[in-house]
């Protein structure tokens, strides 16, 4: 795995929000089932509740995307700040209803359950459900150099986890002697296997073992 893709897939551990047809999808029931909708902004709330007022009825009541985009986005933008703000409150609130919805029914789902729906998920290409109860997996060697620079190089403690921190970092640790290297390699060793012994001891504990 190269080092940007392994910072991506650190990154995508963390990503909360899930897309409508990820959580209800038609091809089958999901544990997720009840959860809401989580939307993406407040702008994103406005702009749902007002584009009903553009569809035509001369042509089936659709709705003129691209007019409607740009007449509300000017709406949003000349819109004063105590308005958007209520719109802002509106998404927060809507946000965590999602986030604990979803986080209960995962809860309440069991490891069973979650394991065979992901394998519905891979057949559909939809994103996976992480069960809360599964360990997570640890940093590999770059990670924990990456972690390494964050609190001992100033300038890369400020900016901001983008592609081109990540390209620098990975120049500077494919730089290091290999008897550097070989600190962080031993340190990630023993967090793999100390991740492979939770693990083991989670699919046994959920009965995941393959018979």
């Amino acid at each position: 795995m190269s080092l940007i893709k392994a910072f991506g897939a650190l990154a995508i551990q963390s990503r909360s929000y899930v897309s409508g047809r990820a959580l209800h999808p038609k091809q089958f029931t999901s544990i997720l089932q009840d959860v809401p909708t989580r939307p993406r902004s407040g702008w994103q709330l406005y702009m749902n509740e007002n584009l009903g007022s553009f569809k035509d009825p001369s042509k089936n009541n659709k709705i003129d995307l691209k007019t409607a985009m740009q007449e509300l986005s000017a709406k949003w933008k000349a819109m004063p700040e105590d308005r958007k703000q209520v719109y802002r409150e509106r998404f927060e609130a809507a946000a965590k209803l999602h986030d604990d919805s979803r986080a209960e029914a995962l809860l309440h789902a069991t490891s069973k359950q979650i394991k065979q729906e992901n394998g519905l998920r891979r057949k559909y290409n939809l994103p996976l459900l992480r069960d809360p109860r599964q360990p997570k997996r640890g940093k590999n060697s770059f990670l924990l150099y990456l972690d390494h620079l964050r609190t001992s190089d100033s300038s890369f403690a400020k900016r901001p986890h983008n592609k081109d921190m990540i390209v620098e970092a990975g120049q500077k640790y494919r730089a290091l002697s290999e008897a550097e290297k070989q600190v962080y390699r031993d340190q990630a060793k023993v967090i793999q296997e100390k991740y492979n012994q939770q693990m083991h001891k989670y699919y046994e504990e959920n009965g995941l073992l393959s018979k």
